[in-house]
């Protein structure tokens, strides 16, 4: 079609007419099925008249070319930079050239540099001229934004073009431009020419202070080109540190800015820590750091009332954005995760001391935000050296008379409580009265529910008060704050609430009822979640109703929230009641499977213009092309939202709904269990990770209820777990699969399948499995990925378990052995994973370990029980060499258990690993006659920590006769008292004291 009649199209379609626009956009597929097309939409560029016809023409355009530049008429590509730069010469309209530029953009990309000639000499000419100098910047930061690599070498002319728009005087926009094209000249310049990019550090640093005192939005976004600069070549900051951050927090710290560009400043400070943390130890400017960082974060507040001003946690972001103060404890928590703990403590701690104790409330909130930031990258060198004054503050800032400080206090207690448990816990219960009395507005109800996590069981001596508050409060207008918090006390409380269900089921029925209004079902769906949080222990009568009025509502209305609530509920119950679900699944499992498929495409009427003129039967023959270069960032941003979203959540969520439901439904779920397979093998292709590892967990239910109900599991799930597991490029999926595996073993797995399946746990923990390969689709670094790795070797370990009694156990534990000793000379994880593992599989091996392998097996042990430094390895090694001496290991001739146990009561002081050692000796039973065994043994009892010794040695010592014992009962009272005297004594050893001797009277029972 000629440009004229695509014209009058074009003109049509921005006419306020429907029926227009839909002639107009028909007429349009028909001409964009004619190859000239394109080439009437480049002369538009610079022809049409009205500038909206030109802007459309230019986006319209780069729409077709996307994934069709090879396509593309020869001599349009050759032509096409050519009428760009002619149209960009006349336009005058802002919109217009943006479109332009965009187009230009994308001629780069695809095209390469050969394209670019015309267009580049456009954009010199155009830099010269102060009249269209800004236009040139703008064209020339579009095409940087995503440079091909091609273009490095015309990396000193593009950096001086940048730098031209850099001079003193310069607009706005025009700095804004100028260091937009930078931050895309570093990243596709990277660090082989750092020396290029470390000089225009001054310069963008100067440009950066002018543009942000013109215009805060710009300068807010401006301050990109600094994270594009650290990311690309970090090298390049070095010398021009000091001034970096003299910038950025002299902007985060200025309260009379706008909190956007303040955080946004803070934030390059956190990238900087990210990236470049011993950087600043090197320069001497950690203490500068610190000291900004605390105006932010100890800023007074700017709203009156403190219960307004921002949420519970001391985040002022609830307006639309990271506050300052947040943004500054972000960048202490990188700092936290990229520094050595000890020096950076050094540095902060007197930072944080006086705020704590100021009079200022607002400085003892952030004091408290900061301890609390420490938490992910600290919190072992706190619990070593500084847990008294670290539980101090808590104490402290929980008993704080200011709602805002007792709020922050409850943030740093959450970070803190996992490093600082038992005591945490006792904080928190120590500090629950006092939040009863204060409960008020949401802030309050925050702290309650932070101290309700982390006290945890303890909770039991408070339980009546606590549950008199949740209860009373469940009523306009504290309902829903009330039913959040007792949903934490059911996931803290757990079965502690079992005596008082009837009570709590008392209290929710007004809520579990069929809501009139929204309101009221947004409170009733809440008061479902507590009913399924809560359990069939607590909940059980209440459980079926309340999944009959969970599917009521997911029925009467198709929206997210009531079905996830209905499917977390369906897990519950599933749980809780098994078979007894049975006369639900009919109504509940297609709307289950109804959410695992994809939704339909949108209709031709609901779909934005630009996609209908392209959704033409051409596109399908793409395929054939490789489309991976021709995929834009924009592109990948609209696949991403279609894939993800509400959808994706409720998909994980219906995954694991349903493979509750599998796991214990046994029969009842029969007919439904290949229609949820093949709806669940459809998803391990899904786009998302978390989507395929919810799938593959569900997977592994499926089959485990299949081997339940069939006596079998599916050999093709198998197969698609086991395939998984070795080729998922992300830890997550990899994790959910190998998650799914474990649970399929435990359902009868074909033999024939058995050696497979040990083969791939060994090279799991050998780490030969893709996501655990440098280059994988997701792979992390540092402590993430250490963690990432220690999970998949533990659920591993598990695997090996389950598979340890049956008929393949002992092939795969001999696949496995060599991965496992050689984790024995890894970090501290690593070998008391192995150190325990061993014995854990090799001990409920059917049969025993085979003979060939204990000569490598014992030694290895042997040493890690005697000569590992710490002491948690050495007590699972030698608790794994008593396993395995009970399962047969020990009647080897070979065997070097006895003799490691043997030293090491002897050098081992009072813990755990002698208390280990003591049941190793037990279950050497053989190797020693009674009077050496009781020689050993009973002068390292009492236990210490490891109670769960104590069965091991009192059955040893209920099977010794009386005249062997009698020679040692002056010494057994002491020996065994400590655990008998707190009623810590294992089942069958209280025997002892009704037992002979004692029964005679010759020895008072302790």
């Amino acid at each position: 079609m000629a440009a004229p009649e695509l014209e009058a199209l074009l003109e049509a379609l921005l006419e306020p007419d429907s029926d227009g626009i839909r002639r107009a956009t028909a007429r349009l597929r028909e001409a964009f099925a004619d190859p000239r097309a394109p080439a009437g939409l480049g002369e538009l560029l610079g022809s049409a008249p009205r500038p909206q016809v030109r802007q459309l023409a230019a986006v319209l355009l780069r729409r077709r070319l996307l994934g069709r530049w090879r396509r593309l008429d020869p001599d349009l590509r050759q032509r096409l930079p050519t009428l760009l730069a002619e149209a960009l010469e006349r336009e005058t309209e802002h919109a217009v050239v943006v479109a332009l530029a965009q187009l230009a953009a994308l001629v780069l990309r695809r095209g390469g540099v050969g394209s670019w000639g015309p267009l580049g000499a456009w954009v010199q000419g155009a830099a010269r001229d102060p009249r269209r100098k800004e236009v040139s910047l703008l064209v020339l930061s579009a095409a940087l934004e995503d440079a091909p690599p091609a273009l490095a070498p015309h990396g000193p002319a593009l950096a001086a073009l940048c730098r031209g728009g850099l001079e003193p005087g310069a607009p706005p926009t025009t700095l804004a431009y100028a260091l937009r094209a930078l931050g895309g000249l570093a990243a596709t310049l990277g660090d082989a020419h750092t020396e290029l990019l470390r000089s225009l550090v001054p310069d963008i640093l100067r440009a950066l202070r002018t543009l942000i005192d013109a215009d805060e939005e710009r300068g807010a976004d401006a301050l990109e080109v600094l994270d594009e600069l650290l990311a690309a070549a970090p090298g390049a900051v070095t010398f021009d540190l000091r001034p970096l951050l003299d910038l950025c927090l002299q902007v985060g710290g200025d309260s009379t800015r706008g909190h956007a560009l303040r955080a946004r400043a803070l934030a390059t400070l956190g990238f900087l820590a990210q990236q470049r943390p011993r950087a600043l130890l090197r320069g001497g400017l950690l203490g500068v750091l610190l000291g900004g960082l605390l105006g932010p974060l100890c800023a007074p507040p700017q709203r009156p009332d403190p219960e307004d001003e921002e949420e519970p946690g001391g985040d002022e972001g609830s307006r639309g954005g990271p506050s300052p103060r947040h943004a500054a404890a972000q960048v202490l928590n990188a700092l936290a995760q990229g520094l050595p703990p000890e020096k950076l403590l050094k540095e902060l701690v007197p930072l944080l001391e006086p705020a704590l104790r100021s009079p200022r409330g607002w400085e003892r909130k952030g004091g408290l935000l900061g301890l609390g930031a420490l938490g992910d990258g600290c919190g072992g060198v706190l619990r070593r050296r500084y847990l008294s004054p670290v539980l101090g503050a808590l104490r402290g800032g929980l008993g704080d008379p200011e709602g805002m400080v007792r709020g922050a206090a409850a943030c740093a207690l959450r970070s803190l409580d996992e490093c600082l448990q038992p005591e945490a816990g006792a904080l928190a219960l120590e500090a629950l009265p006092g939040a009863l009395a204060a409960l008020g507005g949401p802030r309050s109800w925050f702290v309650l529910e932070a101290l309700v996590e982390s006290a945890g069981e303890g909770l039991e001596p408070l339980l009546e008060p606590l549950l008199g508050a949740l209860l009373g409060a469940l009523g306009p207008p504290r309902t829903e704050l009330a039913l959040s918090a007792l949903h934490t006390l059911a996931g803290a409380a757990g079965p502690l609430l079992q005596p008082h269900g009837g009570r709590i089921l008392a209290a929710l029925s007004p809520l579990l009822q069929p809501p009139r209004d929204p309101p009221g079902r947004a409170l009733t769906l809440q008061a479902l979640e507590v009913l399924g949080a809560l359990g069939g222990a607590v909940a059980g009568p209440g459980l079926l109703p309340g999944l009959e009025l969970a599917l009521r509502l997911a029925q009467e209305e198709d929206e997210p929230e009531g079905r996830r609530v209905l499917f977390s509920l369906a897990a519950a119950v599933a749980e809780a009641l098994g078979e007894g679900a049975g006369p639900l699944l009919p109504p509940l499992v297609p709307l289950l499977l109804g959410a695992l498929r994809r939704p339909p495409p949108p209709a031709a009427s609901e779909a934005p213009d630009s996609f209908l003129l392209f959704d033409d039967d051409d596109d399908a023959e793409e395929g054939a092309e490789p489309m991976d270069d021709d995929v834009s960032s924009e592109e990948e941003e609209l696949i991403e939202v279609e894939v993800g979203g509400a959808y994706a959540a409720e998909v994980e969520d219906a995954c694991e709904a349903l493979g509750e439901i599998a796991e214990h439904s046994g029969a009842a779920f029969l007919p439904y269990l290949d229609t949820s397979l093949e709806a669940v093998m459809g998803l391990l292709a899904f786009p998302l990770a978390d989507v395929r590892a919810a799938a593959y967990q569900a997977l592994g239910s499926l089959c485990l209820g299949a081997g339940r109900a069939r006596g079998h599991a599916p050999k093709e799930a198998l197969q698609a777990l086991t395939r998984a597991v070795r080729e998922e490029p992300g830890a997550g999926p990899a994790r959910g699969a190998l998650g799914g595996l474990g649970r399929a073993l435990g359902s009868a797995p074909p033999p024939e399948l058995l050696p497979a399946i040990g083969c791939l746990l060994a090279d799991v923990i050998a780490g030969k499995i893709a996501c655990l390969q440098p280059g994988a689709e997701e792979e992390e670094e540092g402590e993430e990925q250490v963690e990432a790795a220690a999970e998949l070797r533990e659920l591993a370990g598990e695997g090996l378990a389950a598979m340890a009694g049956g008929a393949g156990g002992g092939v795969a534990f001999a696949a496995a052995l060599p991965p496992m000793l050689a984790c024995l000379h890894g970090d501290l994880p690593q070998r008391s994973w192995a150190a325990a593992m061993l014995g854990e599989v090799g001990g409920a091996l059917l049969g025993g370990v085979a003979p060939a392998l204990l000569p490598r097996l014992g030694p290895a042990l042997a040493a890690a029980a005697l000569r590992d430094p710490h002491p948690e390895v050495r007590g699972n090694a030698l608790c794994s060499l008593g396993r395995l001496a009970a399962n047969g290991a020990g009647q080897s001739p070979a065997w070097p258990g006895l003799a490691a146990v043997r030293e090491a009561l002897g050098r081992e002081g009072p813990g755990r690993a002698r208390d280990n050692a003591c049941g190793a000796l037990a279950r050497h039973r053989d190797g020693l006659t009674a009077g050496e065994a009781l020689s050993l043994l009973l002068p390292a009892l009492p236990l210490a920590e490891a109670l769960e010794e104590g069965g091991a040695v009192a059955e040893f010592l209920l099977g010794l006769p009386p005249e062997e014992l009698e020679p040692f009962l002056g010494e057994l009272p002491r020996a065994l008292g400590g655990f008998i005297g707190t009623g810590t004594l294992p089942q069958g050893g209280g025997a002892l004291w009704g037992w002979g001797l004692w029964g005679r009277g010759r020895y008072p029972a302790p």
